[in-house]
């Protein structure tokens, strides 16, 4: 079986506390997930797939792929980049903790929506992230409101299931993953 790369994607994404990284080689695809949150730095899981799909033409090309190897090959495993992946997702990590640490959140002043709270609540745990002694007061004081309306905010944010006291969920991080793939498309 030639496992030639047929449709290289070899990026990470994000899915929800995940960033996933995937590659086709032939009919298989191979793919890899990578806790944000777990206390080491690669991938917790490796998945190997049939993934035949397409026209007519090639569901028939990439069956008889499948078919000659009997199953996944060994040929395939052998190149599967574990080391490029594990790298892949440091310097992802990086870049997403980056982001956490420097940039603020443009939080609105109101919260209407549900990505007003997510954005409440990712700044909130940015400044709890970089040490600040009292991020509650001092968003409350940039945001010009008293710190029993924030602590309103930061309790809808939970109602909302944006926060579970302590990280955002995977809806808050999908919205937030939304609104900036937004940004960067303008």
């Amino acid at each position: 079986m030639n496992t030639e790369e047929v449709d290289a994607v070899n990026e990470w994404r994000r899915d929800g506390q995940e960033l996933v990284w995937r590659r086709y080689y032939g009919p298989w695809e191979v793919s890899a997930r990578a806790n944000v949150g777990a206390p080491f730095t690669g991938p917790s899981e490796l998945r190997i797939r049939l993934n035949v799909g397409g026209n007519g033409d090639e569901i028939d090309q990439l069956m008889e792929e499948a078919l000659e190897t009997d199953g996944i090959p060994a040929s395939l495993l052998r190149q599967v980049p574990f080391a490029e992946i594990k790298a892949q997702f440091r310097a992802a990590l990086s870049q997403q903790q980056d982001r956490a640490m420097n940039e603020p959140w443009p939080v609105p002043k109101r919260c209407r929506t549900d990505l007003d709270y997510a954005l409440l609540v990712a700044e909130l745990m940015r400044m709890r992230s970089t040490g600040t002694t009292a991020p509650q007061g001092e968003l409350a004081a940039r945001l010009g409101v008293g710190k029993a309306t924030l602590s309103e905010r930061i309790k809808r944010a939970k109602e909302l299931d944006l926060w579970d006291g302590k990280r955002l969920t995977d809806k808050a991080t999908a919205l937030l993953n939304d609104w900036m793939n937004e940004r960067k498309e303008q």
